[in-house]
């Protein structure tokens, strides 16, 4: 734990240096807190603790006070960023909540609490969406069957697809494919045919 302290005086001393100390001395914190975690946890999470106050202070030197580093009452933009990552990666399987809770690092409940206040809906109905979204893009660019879609987009289903995509969309899926792939071949055909 010494070494933390003596880490973070010498990173707030060269504060006014270039950025590259503060990268070499964050970098020496998480070694130390990476080597000590599974022995210490007090001395790794006193570790992290200081690493994250060298960079918000670094943030509000360089940016100003309260920069927009997270969503109001929601998750910092990292985390956000890595569960839509990971949401976005995994579209096609299964997405199950421990696997987006462990992402977070959060309790539970401090996590679809932040999680809904971040994206404006609940985990899964976020996901619902972003299978729809994958869904009409499909539908739109391949020939593939429904039942196909539905399977690559991670549903159970033609039936489930059907179901969710009537809920998000307000028709079904083949009506919406009628409309839309029409629509999208006049105006390829219109734009070939002007050039």
């Amino acid at each position: 734990m010494n070494n933390c302290a003596v880490l973070a005086t010498k990173a707030s001393q060269q504060s006014n240096q270039s950025g590259v100390a503060l990268t070499s001395t964050l970098l020496e914190l998480l070694t130390i807190a990476q080597s000590k975690v599974e022995v210490d946890r007090k001395a790794a999470q006193a570790c992290l603790s200081r690493a994250t106050a060298l960079l918000e202070a670094s943030l509000e030197r360089n940016v100003g006070p309260k920069a927009e580093s997270t969503f109001r009452g929601g998750l910092p933009r990292w985390q956000a960023k890595r569960l839509t990552t990971f949401i976005e990666e995994n579209l096609e399987q299964p997405i199950r909540s421990p696997d987006l809770i462990a992402i977070t690092g959060l309790s539970t409940g401090h996590f679809f609490r932040t999680f809904k206040e971040t994206f404006g809906q609940a985990p899964f109905a976020y996901i619902a969406k972003l299978r729809i979204e994958r869904a009409q893009q499909m539908m739109l660019t391949t020939n593939h069957s429904l039942s196909q879609i539905a399977l690559d987009c991670g549903m159970c289903d033609q039936s489930h697809l059907t179901r969710l995509f009537r809920q998000f969309v307000g028709m079904t899926p083949g009506e919406w494919r009628r409309v839309y792939a029409c629509e999208s071949f006049e105006s390829t055909s219109v734009a070939t045919d002007v050039a």
